[in-house]
């Protein structure tokens, strides 16, 4: 992929049009980047200047427990913008982002785009929408994680999904493990998880693909 396109990409998902005439400018503050499998994009703590929008791949952020296990945070998708809370904490990143497979990204200057922000309030709106719709993904996490039993968050998770979907089925953003960390479970508890659903008929897996055969919203006990 050329840089030419990841730009046009972030404008269509930032402003809801890749002609926007912004182009010239997101062009000349960003940078194309491509990385491999499991390779570090920055680390929890680290002092930053940029944030990402990813054109192709899939990238996991996470962070360290005090008793140094890893807590996955989010997946993100070809098409989603990450680490923007550099444009507010104009220093260090809260988590750390490694990518599941070889990415192409467009590293953005947080302090160039925070100016144009400040100076346009057209703009300023989408990233108060952004915000807003990060801050509700997250409180739903913890909600989950709070109050759900591990059935209950799968399923909530695979609703959440196949609402992006225009199927029932649904390709995990990442391996078994992955997702089994995301949910706050071990990969054990999550894979007896997948086969009971499974035995019980609401679901069909295929490798990292799951086909919903049932009314997953009214789950059986």
């Amino acid at each position: 992929m050329e840089k030419k396109h990841a730009v046009k990409l972030f404008l269509q998902t930032f402003f809801g049009d890749a002609e926007d005439p912004r182009f010239n400018f997101i062009e000349q503050i960003s940078r194309f980047e491509t990385i491999n499998k499991k390779q570090l994009l920055f680390s929890e703590g680290e002092q930053g200047s940029e944030f990402y929008f990813l054109a192709s791949g899939k990238i996991k952020l996470f962070r360290s427990t005090s008793d140094g296990k890893e807590a996955t945070i989010r997946f993100i998708a070809s098409g989603e913008y990450f680490a923007e809370i550099l444009l507010q904490l104009k220093g260090r990143y809260p988590v750390s982002s490694i990518a599941i497979e070889p990415s192409e990204l467009l590293a953005i200057d947080a302090k160039k785009m925070l100016q144009h922000i400040e100076q346009n309030p057209d703009v300023a709106m989408h990233f108060i929408g952004a915000l807003s719709q990060r801050i509700k993904y997250l409180l739903g996490m913890v909600e989950q994680l709070t109050l759900a039993d591990i059935r209950q968050r799968f399923i909530n998770y695979l609703l959440a999904l196949r609402d992006k979907s225009p199927t029932n089925r649904i390709e995990l953003p990442a391996p078994k493990g992955e997702i089994a960390l995301l949910l706050g479970t071990t990969p054990e508890t999550f894979s007896r998880l997948l086969k009971k659903l499974a035995a019980e008929g609401a679901i069909e897996l295929k490798g990292r693909t799951i086909i919903l055969c049932g009314d997953l919203s009214t789950p059986n006990k």
